[in-house]
């Protein structure tokens, strides 16, 4: 059931031009040169909410509002925000978070229907301006300021597109270079507007609030982490900084190049310097792959946090998405940092890692004693000697176990640098749904172990590859080496093993596969030069799909010019390839298959690189 609230009182019918700005502008001689500096002065109870709710919903005892707050008056007009606020009927006193959703998203009322159901209140704020639900016009305004991302998700943008940079101009909160002046601040200001939405809600216990974000909403997570109101905080695929940083011996992959004012950044806006300012509990939810929260700097970040109260989780061989989990694990840091449920979580691992140097080469001895052992249901060590941390394929090394301790030894290879480290996954007490869905395990990934050579030669990655005809063998190893996506189907970093030799034009892929019943569809999928560096070549996705008859061992032979971009055509050869993607889907169910279901696995054997015959 639903019904409607008033949308507007007199008072917030009328917009002010002439109320006081709640931040004066800077002059050249006073913009911050610090985090501490930039926010020491902001009172965020200050100005009053004016909280307009718009519509209510009651259905399976939760409410949800949608609501519409003041962030603050900026150059003399308001900037108001629109959100959910979901919380369990008839809660009183109860543990609440904000989440901040991410770039070209949108607020969403089905995830604070998940939390309200686990017991927990939380708004989820609509920073970017998208319409929210079918047909309702009001809606976020930032009034003469626009920290949007452009006039594609935000009707009222006032900029062609985003603005990252610290540079002054008609739309800015200061007429000189400033951290202000990109969008980060305003967002991250939104953001701590709604921690005081939530203390001042009868529903919410002002010392039990939590705050999350997914993507641009775990930058703001990091920014919005130093607030003292906040419990505990969980940035998704977001929020790791160093984003001006270079990778190892790959000149210009940071974003210092096209960047001015890149020191003052850094010290104010960039993630790395509010990590060691946070006091509270700290989550990291990643994907190993993540474009934008690089897995490196997690650990960078980490490490710069003034305490030991941190997790990471990573969804392996994949991009920005995560996996039940990680989801799961989400739930459970609010159960314990905010509702106080006895919650106990293994340590976050520290890895013994030690390079040893011969006469004529040199190897790494690494190994990992994880925490809770009685809990652990499996544990892999991965490593990568690939400096390219956004297209990197890892390498699952063999372990041995002794005792409560796995090791292994580890090439290293000259000027290259090494990476590892260990992805434990442990056992609920109970099968449980996270927000992606059912499932009984989650994962901690330990602390990583990284060796950086004086000199990094990104040329020398491929120098000792070869031909090796078995892409793929699902039969004997499952989908090691490959991530079940949770969109469904199988997606894999494997084109960019450093061991393989990219085949010729001249190779095909022999796909084996068994099809026990009709209707079941084939998609291939692979991305081309996406995140790669260098002369990465063609850029594009290109598809096929086949139809198989019943039967098993059917064998389908996928050649290169068989792969179509939309619109453009085949492509040529297989040079470049990021990523490489299947996707089944059942005719039948009307949906894409799970292939976390082990009989879902069973229904591919194997892949093999075989010459094409002569026509």
């Amino acid at each position: 059931m639903f019904r409607t609230v008033c949308l507007l009182t007199a008072l917030t019918c009328i917009q002010s031009v002439t109320a006081q700005d709640s931040l004066e502008p800077y002059k050249v001689d006073s913009v911050p040169q610090s985090v501490t500096d930039l926010w020491k002065d902001v009172d965020f109870r200050e100005d009053p909410l004016e909280t307009q709710i718009v519509k209510e919903w009651k259905e399976d005892g939760i409410v949800c509002r949608y609501v519409i707050f003041k962030i603050g008056t900026f150059k003399g007009a308001e900037s108001r925000c629109a959100a959910f606020y979901t919380f369990p009927e008839g809660m009183k006193k109860g543990p609440a978070f904000v989440w901040a959703h991410g770039g070209g998203q949108r607020a969403d009322r089905t995830r604070g229907t998940y939390f309200a159901k686990q017991g927990f209140a939380s708004i989820d704020i609509n920073w970017g301006g998208r319409e929210m639900v079918q047909g309702i016009q009001p809606n976020t305004d930032w009034g003469k300021v626009d920290p949007s991302q452009g006039p594609q998700f935000y009707p009222g943008a006032l900029r062609p597109r985003v603005k990252l940079n610290l540079l002054p101009d008609e739309h800015t909160l200061d007429p000189v270079v400033s951290p202000r002046n990109g969008i980060w601040y305003l967002l991250s200001y939104a953001g701590r507007r709604a921690v005081t939405f939530l203390e001042q809600q009868p529903e919410v216990d002002p010392d039990r609030i939590g705050f999350t974000g997914y993507s641009m909403g775990g930058n703001i997570t990091s920014m919005v982490a130093i607030d003292e109101r906040l419990k505990a905080v969980a940035p998704m695929v977001g929020g790791s900084g160093f984003i001006m940083e270079d990778f190892p011996g790959i000149p210009n992959t940071g974003r210092a190049r096209s960047f001015k004012n890149v020191d003052l950044y850094n010290r104010t806006i960039d993630a790395q310097s509010y990590w060691p300012l946070v006091k509270c509990p700290v989550l990291f939810l990643n994907a190993s792959d993540d474009f934008h929260a690089v897995f490196d700097n997690v650990y960078k970040s980490a490490s710069l946090i003034p305490h030991d109260n941190w997790l990471a989780s990573h969804l392996m061989h994949y991009n920005h998405s995560l996996g039940s989990e990680q989801w799961i694990l989400l739930k459970l840091w609010f159960d314990r940092y905010l509702k106080g449920d006895a919650v106990e979580f293994p340590q976050t691992v520290k890895p013994q890692f030690e390079i040893v140097k011969s006469k004529d080469q040199a190897s790494a001895k690494f190994s990992v004693e994880p925490d809770r052992i009685q809990d652990v249901a499996k544990l892999n060590i991965f490593y990568s000697h690939d400096p390219n941390a956004r297209a990197r394929f890892w390498i699952q090394a063999t372990a041995n176990k002794t005792g409560n301790q796995w090791s292994t030894e580890l090439p290293v290879r000259k000027n290259l640098p090494l990476y590892a480290f260990a992805n434990i996954t442990y056992k609920l007490a109970k099968p449980s749904l996270s927000f992606s869905g059912l499932t009984e395990t989650y994962s901690i990934t330990s602390d990583e172990s990284v060796y950086l050579p004086k000199k990094v030669d990104e040329s020398l990655l491929r120098s000792q590859a070869e031909h090796i005809p078995l892409f793929a063998d699902f039969d004997q190893n499952g989908i090691r080496d490959w991530a079940a996506t949770p969109q469904g189907g199988l997606s894999t970093y494997k084109f960019q093993d450093p061991k393989r030799k990219t085949p010729g034009p001249e190779y095909s892929l022999r796909v084996t596969i068994n099809v026990p019943r009709k209707k079941l569809s084939f998609r291939f999928r692979v991305s081309k030069g996406q995140f790669l560096t260098g002369n990465a070549g063609t850029k594009g996705t290109y598809f096929v799909n086949r139809n198989p008859k019943i039967g098993d061992g059917q064998q389908i032979v996928l050649r290169p010019g068989d792969f179509v971009e939309r619109n453009k055509g085949p492509m040529s050869d297989w040079s470049g390839i990021s990523t490489f993607r299947f996707d089944v889907y059942d005719g039948e169910a009307r949906r894409m298959l799970d292939f976390k279901v082990p009989k879902n696995v069973k229904l591919i054997s194997k892949m093999e690189w075989i010459k094409a015959k002569s026509p």
